[in-house]
Parts: C-alpha cells; sequence; structure tokens
C-alpha cells in the first residue's frame, strides 16, 4: 500500500495542532511547568511549517523552502530551549551558540543554495542534523546526578530516532548521482521522513510532558516530606523513619541513638532581629547540623527550633562525640545574616539503646532524649547531656 503524501502532510498538521492546542492550554493553567509553553510554542510553529510545503503546488516553490526549512529549525531550537528550561539546576547550562548556530547555518544554506536543490538539501538536512545532537544532548543531559525517569527515557528515544532519520536522509542525498540543480528529493524518502518525523513528534511531547508529570509528582512528595524552611525532614517522613530505623535496630539488636538538638535563646534571637534572621539562624544551624551526621543517619525537623537526629549502629559514646562535634561546629563560627554576625550555641540531649519490638519504645528513647536535653538546658545551655535509660511507662 502506497501512502499518499497529501495525506500524510494533512495528518501531520492536524496532529501538530492538536498537540499544540493541548500542550499550551496545559501551560497555561499550570504555569509552574518549567520549559513547557516553549514546548507548545514550537508545536505550534511546527504546525504553520506542513501547510508551507503546500504552497509549491500554489506556484511558490522559493517560498515553500524557505517557509518550511525555517519553521523546522525553528521547532527543533524551540524544543532544545523548551529542554534546556526543563533541566536548569538539574544538569550543565546549554551553550546558547551550540542551538543558535545550526539554525543560522539552516537559514544560509536556504539563501545560499535556493536555486541549487541538492546542495541545499544537504546543506540544509546537516544543519538539522546538528540541531537534533543538540537536542538529544539536552534530552539526555550530560552530569544529571538523578535517575533518569520513564519521560526522560522515551524523550532520549524521540531524539535518537530523530538522529537517525536525518542521518540517514542525508547519506542518502550524498549517494545521489544526480548532482544537477534540479533535484527533487524522490516521494519515497520524503513519505519515509514524514512518518519518522510524525513518530518522533508524538514520541517527544508523550515524553517532554511524563517528564513534568514526574517532575510535579516529586515536588509533592519533597513537600510531603520535607520541612520548606530548613530542607530537612518534617514530623510526618520521621514518623515513618522511626518505623524503619526502629525495626532495624530490633532485628540486628543494633543500638540506635536519638539526638534532640535545640537552638539556646531562640526566642531572643527573634525578638531582637525579626523571624526573618530567625528563619536564617535556623537553616545554618540545620545545615551544620546535617554536615556532621553519616549518610546513613536521619535528621528531621522536630518543631520550632529543635531537631531530632537518628543515628542507626550507634551506641552512646559514638552519638555523645556526634553531638559534641555538632555543637562545637554550630558555636565555632558566628552566623552572618544581612551584615550581622550573630553568636548561636545549640544544646544536645542524647539517648541511645537497642529499639524494642513495642510500639511505645521509639517513643520513650525520644522522650529519654529530649529529658536529656532539658538537663544540659538546666545546666547552663551550650552543652551536651546524656541520659542513660529511657522512660519507662
Amino acid at each position: 500500500m502506497k501512502l499518499d503524501l497529501p495525506t500524510l502532510l494533512s495528518t501531520l498538521t492536524l496532529t501538530s495542532g492538536v498537540l499544540a492546542v493541548a500542550v499550551m492550554t496545559v501551560a497555561w493553567r499550570a504555569k509552574v511547568h518549567r520549559g513547557l509553553q516553549q514546548w507548545g510554542w514550537g508545536l505550534a510553529i511546527n504546525f504553520l511549517s506542513y501547510p508551507a510545503f503546500g504552497l509549491r503546488a500554489l506556484g511558490w516553490p522559493s517560498t515553500s523552502i524557505v517557509l518550511t526549512n525555517v519553521l523546522t529549525a525553528l521547532t527543533l531550537l524551540l524544543h532544545t530551549l523548551a529542554l534546556a528550561a526543563f533541566q536548569r539546576s538539574r544538569a550543565r547550562p546549554l551553550n546558547l551558540w551550540a542551538a543558535g548556530i545550526p539554525v543560522f547555518l539552516n537559514v544560509l544554506g536556504i539563501i545560499w543554495f535556493i536555486h541549487d536543490d541538492h546542495w541545499r538539501n544537504i546543506w540544509v538536512s546537516v544543519s538539522q542534523l546538528l540541531l537534533a545532537c543538540v537536542l538529544l544532548s539536552q534530552a539526555w543531559a550530560p552530569g544529571l546526578q538523578k535517575q533518569r525517569l520513564t519521560g526522560r527515557w522515551v524523550l532520549i528515544a524521540g531524539a535518537t530516532l530523530l538522529v537517525l532519520t536525518l542521518l540517514l536522509r542525508t547519506a542518502g542525498m550524498v549517494m545521489a548521482s544526480d548532482w544537477d540543480g534540479h533535484y527533487n528529493v524522490p516521494d519515497s524518502v520524503q513519505t519515509a521522513t514524514y512518518l519518522a518525523t510524525l513518530a518522533v513528534l508524538l514520541t517527544n511531547t508523550m515524553g517532554f510532558v511524563l517528564m513534568q508529570m514526574e517532575q510535579a509528582l516529586a515536588h509533592q512528595q519533597d513537600l510531603a516530606t520535607h520541612d520548606r524552611l530548613t530542607g530537612l525532614y518534617n514530623r510526618n517522613a520521621l514518623l515513618d523513619a522511626l518505623d524503619h530505623y526502629g525495626a532495624v535496630s530490633n532485628r540486628t539488636n543494633a543500638p540506635m541513638a536519638f539526638l534532640m538538638i535545640d537552638i539556646d535563646h531562640f526566642k531572643r534571637v527573634n525578638d531582637q532581629h525579626g523571624h526573618l534572621v530567625g528563619d536564617e539562624v535556623l537553616r545554618e544551624v540545620a545545615h551544620r547540623t546535617q554536615a556532621r551526621l553519616r549518610r546513613a543517619d536521619f535528621v528531621a525537623r522536630f518543631g520550632g527550633e529543635e531537631f531530632l537526629a537518628l543515628l542507626p549502629g550507634t551506641d552512646t559514646q559514638q552519638a555523645t562525640l556526634v553531638a559534641e562535634d555538632i555543637r562545637c561546629a554550630v558555636q565555632a563560627q558566628p552566623i552572618l545574616v544581612k551584615g550581622q554576625s550573630l553568636s548561636v550555641t545549640v544544646s544536645v540531649g542524647v539517648h541511645a539503646s537497642v529499639v524494642t519490638a513495642q510500639a511505645s519504645s521509639t517513643e520513650h528513647q525520644i522522650a529519654a532524649s529530649d529529658r536529656a536535653l532539658y538537663e544540659a538546658k538546666q545546666a547552663g545551655r551550650n552543652r551536651v547531656a546524656v541520659a542513660t535509660v529511657a522512660l519507662v511507662d
């Protein structure tokens, strides 16, 4: 069955239009999604490129050639910029020259070889191949440290298909024997190219939208488990962690340490310097605390100016050393906030023991570390106190 090229172009036009409207609508309603609007504009421009191809049937071949190829290059550029906007802060930033130069070469080649079909087609195909490679690079995101989720792999697959399509198209044109100025791309090659373009268009858009959805879900998960001010885990995440770490301690019969950390005279900081300064103090103390813990440890904002750290496989002596390290780290250097130098200290209550199978065991140990914290406060603050026995019912 032979595909009719005009029918295929009509299908591509309809598909691009529907995708453009859908993506632009989502971008308008959900303004937080990075790059989604640029992607929608790319689809809209791609939608215009197919009617531009039809101008050849109206006797305007030069206009059709210029518009079709320029609009296609702009589509690739906008989709690359959309990916760059999405990847911001996650991967190496896009060098705009890497995307801009192929577009410039594309326009230059169209104008220079406007009357030389063969060289123009090769030149345009190569410049678009370069753009597709930049798009693939942004989809892959060199230097990305996070896990590549489903949407990213779908987009990588679509960008790879585009690169292979343009590579084969370029190779076919180079090997063609007809080098006169009236060379035309065979209908079979055009049809195959447009079929691949349709597949790429659907795959890439689906991949990019999936990336947006996965990022939105990750953001919601982060909000549900992290304290927005300090970036530490919140009380909800702490409850889950207590179940997990407690079960491990009970199963392995290994002690788990609880460090209850409180900023000394924090109310005075808020009263004298304002809550914005107090927020900066909270963030800095949280940062210094987390920097002194292992990756296996868990620290959460327990409430107000209090933090609770869980140290699996840690006995009282080891936990006391960690607590003292945290106390010294906070005291050692004043916190600079808006030109003000604030000397801040913390008190730490420590308790360590094996978690039993009883549901109230971790609650008792938290209470024990909180009691030790109270003793540290009563003894003059800026010190570590140890509770050797957990509270009992």
